[in-house]
């Protein structure tokens, strides 16, 4: 199939990085100082990786290419997270709930209201953690998000009939979210 999709200048990369770093489909890989095109088919087109690049070495062009898979994508992101949390020494006997999104459907009506000395979850999605939220998620969708800064939300008894109760809730406790923002 004739597509768009990204090529690397070799002359013109410097063998930074910053493209496989852009790159949320894991297309882009160093391989022996310089940025190369992996797989065509985890190359959704899209170029996250164009802005990222300092030296200008990645463009657009359209030829025959195999078409974006997204299942293989995700696959290959489950399979590099699973190797990331073997090095690391993380094991969980079920695999991360976090990184698979789930949305919770509750009808309308069907929880009732209750006393301050209730207690209903009215979470409507998982994950929270906003490192681990898939950004296209349907749930986002005309969604009103709540964010909670750190984990004190969670000592407030009344958080989720006061605060989670009709919104997509997030975390992004500092120690989560140090990881992924960079310092300057």
């Amino acid at each position: 199939m004739k597509r768009r999709i990204i090529e690397i200048d070799q002359d013109k990369c410097n063998g930074c990085g910053a493209c496989a770093a852009a790159c949320h489909e894991g297309a882009i890989a160093m391989i022996g100082g310089k940025a190369r095109l992996m797989r065509d088919d985890y190359c959704d087109g899209l170029g996250d990786c164009l802005p990222a690049c300092p030296t200008g070495a990645i463009t657009f062009t359209e030829r025959e290419a195999a078409a974006y898979d997204e299942k293989a994508v995700l696959a290959n992101k489950q399979k590099k997270m699973r190797e990331r949390m073997k090095k690391e020494g993380m094991t969980l006997p079920c695999g991360c709930p976090g990184s698979q999104a789930k949305k919770i459907d509750r009808a309308e009506g069907s929880i009732p209201e209750v006393s301050h000395a209730e207690s209903v979850n009215r979470l409507s999605q998982w994950p929270v953690q906003i490192k681990l939220v898939p950004v296209r998620a349907p749930y986002f969708d005309g969604a009103r998000l709540l964010i909670a800064a750190d984990c004190t939300a969670y000592a407030y008894a009344a958080f989720h009939e006061r605060f989670i109760k009709g919104h997509i809730t997030l975390s992004a406790a500092p120690s989560w979210t140090a990881s992924i923002i960079p310092r300057s």
